[in-house]
């Protein structure tokens, strides 16, 4: 009992992860780029346009550009190691001339010191959320899975 107490409380105060626990899916990066709050989640639940279950890297947007504030979603599913040891991650985001460039990458989400990750390779779905509260819609986004472009496409053909 003491032990579920002391688990509850330490992932209420940070999102790390908890020796023996993997990294929770709801870990949300916030960040702000020039005016536009982004939020990254390493979980997607929705269908993603074009993915036919394979083994492939593929990203996919989606606007919501009459909200207030206007939106621009990006859903994926990157290739890279056992879920339980590995997870997408948000490694950069920037807004500038006109363009929003995602890189998003696979990185290692375990604790465990041991080497106890199988060796094979997994899916990842992610969905990244940017909101422009203060900054103009770009006209293009463009995403990248650590350096392989795999969308490239204007925001306004919705």
């Amino acid at each position: 009992m003491r032990r579920r107490a002391l688990l509850a409380a330490a992932s209420a105060a940070a999102v790390v992860p908890i020796a023996g626990c993997p990294t929770p899916p709801w870990s949300e990066d916030l960040e702000r780029i020039d005016g536009a709050k982004v939020t990254f989640r390493r979980t997607y639940d929705g269908e993603i346009g074009g993915y036919d279950h394979g083994p492939r890297d593929i990203a996919e947007r989606s606007s919501a550009l009459d909200a207030d504030p206007p939106r621009l979603s990006v859903a994926g599913v990157i290739l890279g190691g056992a879920r339980e040891c590995y997870g997408a991650a948000l490694r950069e985001a920037s807004l500038a001339e006109g363009t929003l460039e995602l890189r998003i990458a696979t990185v290692n989400t375990s604790s465990s010191d041991t080497g106890g990750c199988p060796d094979v390779g997994q899916t990842h779905r992610y969905s990244v959320e940017i909101a422009f509260r203060e900054a103009t819609v770009p006209a293009r986004v463009v995403v990248r899975h650590g350096d392989e472009t795999v969308l490239d496409e204007p925001t306004a053909t919705d």
